[in-house]
C-alpha cells in the first residue's frame, strides 16, 4: 500500500505545490493520499489532477488579501479570513470536488478538536468536504472561530498530528512519499507552541495544553519517519533552502521561487524513481 503525505504550513507550502504539480506529469498510483493545513488543501489539487492552480491560488492578489488582515485582527477579526481565501480561490478556479472524491485513492486530512486537544484523521464525504479542508487549516489565533465539522469545533490538524504518519502506517501503508515543507534538519523547538497556548488558557485549556506539547509531537513524527518500523519505507522530499515564504505570507516573487524550487525537487525525485525501476528491471 502507497501513500502520498503533503505537509502545511501555510504560504510556505508554495514549495510542495510545486512538488504536486511535478508529480502530477506522471501516473503515480497511490492508495491513500493525505494532507495536514495548507498541505490538505494541495493535495485535494492534486487529487483533482488542477496541475497549477494552487499557485494561481497563491500568486492571485484578491487572495493573497486574505492573509496578514492586521487590521481586521485588531478589531476582533481574523488575521487570516478562510471564507475569503476560499470564496476567492473557487472565483479564480474553482476546486474539482468531484474528481476529488471520484478519485480511487483514499482523501485523508487532520483536524484538531479544541475541546479535547485531540487530534483526528478524516476521510470526508463530498458534502463536508470545504468544511473539512477549511478545518484543517484553520491557524489557531490567525482564525478566532472554530470550523464545526462532524459536530466538533476544529482549527488546524497540524496543532495535533503534523502529519498522519503512524496512523497511515496503522492502515496498511507500506511505502511512505512525504512531501516536507521544511528543511531535512529542522526540528520544532515548541516557542511558538508554547507563546500561544495561554490565549486559550481560560476558555479551552486541553488546546492550550495540545499546543505546549505541539513541538514534542511534531519531532516525534519526523523521528517515525527517519526510523520507520521495519517492512515500511519512507521517501522525504525536502526543500534544498529554507522556503522564502513564511506561514501567513510571501511575495509574489518569494511564492514563484519557492514554487519553481519545488517543481525542480519534484522531477529530482521523478527521475531517481525512473532510475530505480529500471535498475530493478535490469536485475
Amino acid at each position: 500500500m502507497r501513500a502520498l503525505l503533503v505537509e502545511g504550513g501555510g504560504v510556505r507550502a508554495a514549495f510542495a505545490a510545486g512538488v504536486l504539480d511535478a508529480m502530477l506529469e506522471d501516473d503515480e498510483p497511490y492508495d491513500i493520499v493525505a494532507g495536514t493545513s495548507a498541505g490538505a488543501l494541495l493535495a485535494a489539487a492534486y487529487l483533482a489532477g488542477q496541475k497549477g492552480r494552487s499557485l494561481r491560488v497563491l500568486r492571485d492578489p484578491a487572495c493573497r488579501a486574505a492573509f496578514g488582515r492586521i487590521t481586521d485582527f485588531l478589531r476582533g477579526g481574523d488575521l487570516v479570513d478562510l471564507e475569503l481565501l476560499h470564496e476567492t480561490a473557487n472565483r479564480l478556479e474553482a476546486l474539482d470536488t468531484e474528481a476529488v472524491m471520484m478519485h480511487p485513492a483514499r482523501f485523508l486530512l487532520t483536524v484538531t478538536d479544541v475541546d479535547t486537544g485531540l487530534g483526528h484523521v478524516l476521510e470526508p464525504s463530498h458534502e463536508e468536504l470545504t468544511s473539512a479542508l477549511k478545518a484543517t487549516s484553520a491557524l489557531p489565533i490567525a482564525v478566532r472561530s472554530p470550523i464545526s465539522v462532524r459536530g466538533m469545533t476544529c482549527l488546524d490538524g497540524g496543532i495535533a498530528i503534523p502529519l498522519p504518519v503512524q496512523p497511515i502506517i496503522d492502515l496498511g501503508a507500506t511505502e511512505l512519499v512525504v512531501v516536507r515543507t521544511r528543511l531535512a534538519t529542522y526540528r520544532n523547538n515548541g516557542t511558538s507552541g508554547r507563546l500561544a497556548a495561554p490565549w486559550f488558557e481560560r476558555k479551552q485549556p486541553a488546546l492550550a495544553e495540545a499546543l505546549r506539547r505541539r513541538g514534542d509531537v511534531y519531532n516525534a513524527m519526523v523521528d517515525l519517519l527517519e526510523h520507520p518500523p521495519k517492512g515500511v519505507a519512507v521517501q522525504q522530499i525536502h526543500p534544498r533552502r529554507a522556503p522564502a515564504c513564511r506561514r501567513t505570507g510571501g511575495s509574489d516573487v518569494d511564492i514563484v521561487r519557492d514554487h519553481l524550487m519545488g517543481v525542480d525537487a519534484g522531477q529530482v525525485w521523478r527521475s531517481q524513481r525512473r532510475v530505480s525501476a529500471q535498475s530493478r528491471t535490469r536485475l
